[in-house]
């Protein structure tokens, strides 16, 4: 059974409190994330802590957790760089461990790129104004300490879609449409899915955002496969009648053995009764370079008995749209249908395995596939690497081939691998 964890903010979006909000809720020890934000004060000292609480609370008749955070500052913002250090120090002071520190660090280091991208300034000068404040650090640290406590970073973790809001925002640099230029940094070339969501205003914050990408990279339209286990919400500010302002993370397990991977992929296909057997050649290479997992190509016959190639291609969610892109181009098709679908694969890793041919030695790369007992159940030599055999050893491929899975399998058998190539 595998540890699967949802964070679904396709109806209100994400923020930093709500995401804290919602592990508390989901059964993180609030002492200990409430012990940690109280000691933030003791690495900004120009900063003062009033009251730190969670509490229950309802929106919309959702039960939910809400983060209360009263706090006084005396500066109006803060230089990235500094706040970075101070955050890294903070982290040490709390023996937040490297990966829980380094989910702070990158978040934060991430926000301040964003910021440097769109003002245009050096990183190393970038002031901090909305997201430079006490509350940010409360969140990032608060987040990382909830994780650790409920142990999800070792679990794979997915997003649904992300609700950005409706209408204008009025920032510390004005007025700006709806997602602020730093969202739309922050998820650029990340392959999340950003819709607007039910509400106006800002429903996804920067550090919401930040937190959001570097948990997972994974975003989903709909659950993957599961069997849910516990649930939490984390409450927003804002009150909306007839929409619950709510992040909702669930936590459950896979229902299949832990020797396979369950990811989300896209279906892609379309007809062509137009092109010859060269152009079909050529639209397969492009369609890989275009960074295509798999195409397949089928023949059929279509209405009135014309002959058609079916293309079906399978792709991730980052490289959809170059796909279809690339097949509406080079194939002239006038439409194209695109499912997403789960897909469970082996967990498989690369061994280099050495091969001796008529006293000429040789190292191939091996496929090695195993089940959930550790027990081998596929090898398959790399083609390249066989070919090149072939090749120097002027003998047909077939031939080559069948020695060198020979070795292969008796080597594996006995262990006699070296260490894994990942």
């Amino acid at each position: 059974m595998t540890g699967i964890v949802i964070i679904d903010p396709q109806i209100s979006g994400i923020s930093g409190d709500m995401l804290l909000s919602g592990l508390i809720d989901l059964g993180a020890d609030k002492k200990i994330v409430i012990d940690a934000i109280y000691s933030c004060e003791d690495h900004f000292k120009s900063s003062k802590i009033r009251s730190v609480d969670f509490i229950k609370a309802k929106s919309n008749g959702i039960s939910c957790t809400k983060f209360l955070f009263d706090f006084k500052e005396d500066y109006q913002s803060l230089l990235g760089t500094t706040m970075y250090r101070s955050v890294s120090r903070y982290c040490d002071a709390l023996d937040l461990g490297l990966r829980h520190k380094a989910f702070v660090l990158n978040s934060l280091k991430l926000l301040i790129t964003a910021e440097s991208v769109v003002h245009g300034v050096d990183y190393n000068h970038v002031r901090l104004h909305e997201t430079g404040s006490l509350d940010t650090v409360a969140d990032l640290v608060g987040t990382a300490i909830a994780m650790k406590n409920l142990n999800l970073f070792n679990s794979k973790i997915f997003s649904t879609s992300v609700a950005v809001g409706r209408g204008l925002l009025n920032f510390s640099h004005g007025i700006v449409p709806n997602p602020g230029n730093a969202i739309l940094e922050i998820f650029k070339n990340r392959g999340f899915i950003l819709v607007p969501g039910m509400l106006r205003g800002e429903l996804t914050t920067p550090t919401g955002a930040a937190m959001l990408v570097n948990l997972t990279s994974k975003c989903v339209s709909f659950y993957p496969q599961f069997i849910p286990e516990n649930i939490g919400y984390g409450g927003g500010v804002r009150v909306e009648k007839g929409i619950p302002n709510v992040l909702r993370i669930t936590t459950g397990n896979q229902p299949i053995s832990t020797s396979q991977n369950l990811e989300s992929v896209y279906e892609i296909e379309t007809n062509v009764d137009d092109l010859n057997g060269e152009s079909i050649g050529n639209l397969i290479e492009i369609l890989y370079k275009k960074g295509a997992t798999d195409v397949v190509i089928l023949q059929g016959i279509t209405k009135k008995n014309r002959p058609v190639f079916v293309i079906k291609v399978i792709s991730d969610n980052v490289k959809l749209q170059s796909i279809v892109d690339t097949l509406f181009i080079e194939s002239g098709s006038l439409g194209i249908r695109i499912r997403e679908t789960n897909r469970s694969t082996i967990v498989r890793s690369t061994v280099t395995v050495p091969v001796s041919i008529s006293k000429e030695h040789f190292h191939v790369r091996v496929k090695v596939s195993k089940d959930h007992d550790g027990k081998v159940t596929h090898v398959k030599p790399e083609f390249d690497d066989v070919k090149q055999i072939s090749e120097k050893m002027k003998i047909p491929y077939r031939r080559s081939s069948e020695i060198v899975q020979k070795q292969v399998i008796e080597s594996i058998i006995n262990d006699e691998t070296p260490g894994l190539d990942v």
